[in-house]
């Protein structure tokens, strides 16, 4: 075990004092070890896929399982039985094409991101992004604005002409500002209302 743990440091040591002698390892690992790896996973699929029950039933019974692993296990639990029969109806009249494919896709998609879990993810989107436009879009450029900076670097309002930089330079503080509040307001298990 201890030599797996030396390894990368014998690596760095390696390519430091003879990179040649490194170059020339790593060209021929990755020439012969490589192929090697890649023929012997294409054997070791061709067997697995020769091991296989090729009946229809069979195949079908392996569709239907892939097919439901879209759905989260509570739902199969309680759901799955039904589901895998329809399912299994729907491929053996003809209709298990691509469509059927992407319909349980995403209809087991939208069952894994209920409405707790997608208040979550907005929330943690909205709070992950909201520094974005909030400090190197928003603050930083009125920084540099204020203490006319030359450097523009990569801030948007700073490449676009004097008039509109600092409308611009207000919409990312506020879109930063708005993002945060949303973030924290959906972290915090209140519903924003919506008009419609």
């Amino acid at each position: 075990m201890k030599w797996v743990r030396a390894t990368p440091r014998f690596l760095a040591q390696l390519a430091e004092r003879r990179a040649w002698l490194f170059i020339a390892a790593s060209m021929v690992f990755w020439t012969l070890l490589s192929p090697l790896a890649l023929v012997w996973l294409a054997l070791w699929l061709i067997d697995r896929y020769q091991a296989l029950d090729k009946s229809p039933a069979a195949k079908r019974d392996r569709r239907v399982t892939r097919l439901l692993r879209w759905y989260p296990a509570a739902w199969r639990t309680r759901y799955g039985y039904e589901m895998a029969a329809l399912l299994h109806d729907t491929i053996a009249e003809g209709g298990g094409g691509p469509q059927l494919s992407l319909n349980v896709a995403k209809e087991g998609l939208a069952a894994r991101l209920t409405a707790p879990a997608r208040r979550d993810a907005l929330a943690g989107a909205c709070l992950g992004l909201c520094s974005i436009p909030l400090f190197p879009q928003g603050l930083v450029p009125a920084i540099m604005k204020l203490t006319e900076t030359p450097t523009r670097s990569w801030f948007l309002a700073l490449y676009l002409p004097n008039p509109y930089q600092w409308p611009v330079i207000g919409a990312m503080l506020a879109l930063g500002l708005a993002m945060l509040c949303a973030g924290l307001r959906l972290a915090s298990g209140h519903v924003i209302p919506t008009r419609g």
